[in-house]
């Protein structure tokens, strides 16, 4: 009953300000995962944002903390139970690649390789075709340490995304939401066949960008008008084959229950 109530938009309103203070108090220290604000473009977020803690993702702390989950959980080992978001993805893979055996992977905003060490354990080809993580340069710099590491070769680090020229295949996991138009940034490239995109804010809305506590840092994220998103893509020649919901994110922001998502998507688009 309490939260059939909060859905009521007066009421929503007045909750708002009555707990204003306290989210904002949170958001600026340990509110991980939580959202604050709505804005017209990155640079009134980054403004907006509290200074407890730095801008963006390019930390050295920050990929220090990934490499030590990547050791805890195992990502490598054959124990890594993989999410419910990554099942649409490892399907289309799995028959992308048993199509064309000649394919590369360019994998953007791949953290320290986490995809790459998780999804092979289900997909045996992984093994034997090259991957290519696109990530800032302290992140990449890690990835590349923890692969010589594991003497594992098939998997390279780069911090230039026009390095996709050579790949036929794009997986994206939470990742596109920090940047402004994908179809621009594909366009200056060699198009790739394949668009594996997961784990991105869309909605039936206006484009926005809010502001996201990510633990150790803030980042500015984008939040797509899905209808838009996809028919960018389709104009420079993607068509669009699947479309899932990805129940295990979500966009709340209290202020601005109208713009809130309440899940996530995911896209696979062909070139044709």
């Amino acid at each position: 009953m309490k939260a059939r109530i909060k859905q009521i938009p007066l009421v929503r309103k007045l909750y708002w300000q009555l707990t204003k203070s306290i989210y904002e108090r949170r958001f600026a220290h340990n509110g991980y995962g939580s959202f604050l604000g709505v804005f017209d473009n990155i640079d009134q977020a980054i403004q907006s944002a509290p200074k407890t803690k730095n801008i963006g993702y390019d930390s050295a702390e920050l990929a220090q903390e990934y490499a030590q989950m990547l050791e805890d959980q195992n990502w490598e080992g054959s124990g890594r139970v993989i999410a419910n978001y990554d099942y649409p993805v490892l399907f289309w893979l799995s028959q992308i690649i048993n199509q064309d055996l000649g394919s590369s992977v360019f994998d953007f905003g791949g953290n320290v390789g986490v995809h790459f060490y998780a999804y092979r354990n289900y997909i045996d080809s992984l093994k034997d075709i090259e991957w290519m993580v696109c990530e800032v340069v302290e992140i990449a710099k890690i990835g590349r340490a923890i692969a010589e590491k594991r003497s594992i070769s098939n998997i390279s680090f780069t911090s230039t995304f026009e390095d996709i020229k050579d790949r036929n295949i794009l997986i994206a996991s939470g990742s596109i939401q920090y940047v402004d138009n994908l179809a621009q940034q594909l366009l200056g490239t060699k198009l790739p066949k394949h668009l594996l995109i997961n784990r991105l804010p869309l909605y039936d809305g206006e484009q926005f960008v809010t502001l996201q506590n990510g633990g150790k840092v803030f980042y500015p994220q984008y939040v797509f008008n899905k209808a838009k998103f996809i028919a960018e893509l389709n104009q420079i020649g993607y068509k669009l084959i699947d479309i899932w919901e990805d129940k295990h994110d979500s966009c709340i922001i209290p202020s601005h229950p109208e713009k809130s998502l309440p899940f996530y998507y995911g896209l696979y688009m062909q070139l044709i």
